[in-house]
């Protein structure tokens, strides 16, 4: 009969205890959610840079391509350097 008692006695505070935690458990989470929202804007900023860098490398890499190519034809028209080439 006591143990129904303290049990009895006890339930409610332990129903408000779970909510109260419960309740702080969602501020933590949606805390949480919101950081994580941060970062993620913060990464896509990063992202973004480094795509618009990675395009400018590339350029600069066609670029350079084209000047070596265009490079290789004008010394092949030297005859000293033709010469070699068809030895």
């Amino acid at each position: 009969m006591n143990e129904t008692v303290t049990t009895n006695l006890m339930t409610p505070v332990m129903q408000y205890g779970f909510a109260g935690f419960s309740v702080i458990l969602l501020g933590i989470l949606i805390w949480l959610i919101r950081e994580l929202l941060k970062v993620l804007k913060e990464n896509n900023i990063v992202i973004a840079a480094n795509t618009q860098a990675i395009q400018a490398v590339d350029k600069h890499s066609a670029d350079t391509l084209s000047v070596a190519i265009e490079l290789k034809d004008e010394l092949l028209k030297r005859p000293c350097i033709a010469k070699f080439k068809q030895e």
